[in-house]
């Protein structure tokens, strides 16, 4: 992958895993609303979307671990 250089000679840091750790933080800060929402509110039959959307905070939280430790794969 090409990347453009910064305007001050620095490394470029544009590639999919400098960017990786972003898009997966907002992924996380949605469905960690999501989970809170569900916890606070408590709808009737809330247990189910609350389970399945902890699920996916746990592996996005996993996923934003492992992006971090992996966001410099490019250079």
């Amino acid at each position: 992958m090409v990347a453009m250089a910064q305007p001050g000679g620095g490394a470029p840091e544009t590639g999919w895993a400098a960017i990786r750790p972003v898009l997966v933080g907002f992924l996380l800060v949605a469905d960690a609303f999501a989970v809170l929402s569900l916890a606070i509110v408590r709808p009737e039959d809330w247990w189910a979307p609350f389970t399945g959307f902890g699920v996916v905070l746990v592996g996005l939280v996993w996923f934003q671990v492992w992006a971090i430790r992996h966001r410099h794969d490019d250079d």
